[in-house]
């Protein structure tokens, strides 16, 4: 017989206490992590946004200007905003499902 494990052992006291489901718990503490990422990413994407106006305008800028072989500021700028808008895609899509 498999020994449960600290989380299961968690979620069995908390669903004895409070008054809600194991399944209510799981998805308040998956939409508590996709609220908290939600957050870091939006503050992320201020601070880009802060620092070089639109995404747009930092495409158009390495664009014309390209990157230098000694500095790749710009285009990892370019990257990470990419990845954060994916993933704040993907993020809300879930906060969406729940």
């Amino acid at each position: 017989m498999p020994v449960p494990s600290d989380a299961h052992q968690l979620l069995e006291k908390a669903t004895a206490i409070l008054p809600a489901s194991d399944e209510d718990l799981i998805y308040k503490g998956i939409a508590a992590g996709v609220s908290a990422r939600i957050i870091a990413l939006k503050k992320s994407r201020a601070r880009l946004q802060r620092k070089h106006g639109s995404q747009e305008e930092l495409e158009l800028k390495v664009k014309t200007e390209g990157v230098s072989p000694d500095d790749h500021t710009l285009y990892t700028d370019l990257l990470e905003w990419r990845a954060i808008d994916h993933e704040l895609t993907e993020l809300l899509h879930m906060l969406e499902a729940l």
